[in-house]
């Protein structure tokens, strides 16, 4: 299996995963050839969104990108409805999560 389709399997683990938490979920990516900015704002895959609830969630297989970006965005846009994630499937293990509030990582690591 090559890293696209690893990857399109693990986003559509993440849709699945929110949707059954209540959530409707939007793939915020696009591709093409005149694309520069594939993901939403530069850093997330998914927009979950449920009453009074907005997530914008980054999706990453085996480890997490550098948390400098997410930081200095929650930063800059921290909202009391809206939160931002990064989940990092691993496989044969499970979700590790971190959202960022304030400029601060918190870590959720539910592997096995």
């Amino acid at each position: 299996m090559n890293s696209r389709n690893k990857g399109n399997r693990n986003q559509r683990k993440a849709i699945e995963y929110f949707e059954s938490s209540g959530y409707l979920v939007s793939k915020a990516e696009r591709t093409g050839k005149f694309e520069k900015e594939k993901d939403l704002f530069g850093l997330f895959d998914l927009a979950c969104i449920k009453k009074g609830e907005m997530l914008l969630v980054q999706v990453t297989t085996n480890r997490p990108h550098t948390h400098k970006f997410y930081k200095e965005f929650s930063k800059k846009y921290h909202n009391n409805g809206v939160e931002f994630w990064q989940i990092v499937w691993y496989d044969r293990k499970g979700w590790r999560k971190f959202l960022y509030k304030l400029g601060n990582a918190i870590e959720y690591d539910e592997r096995k």
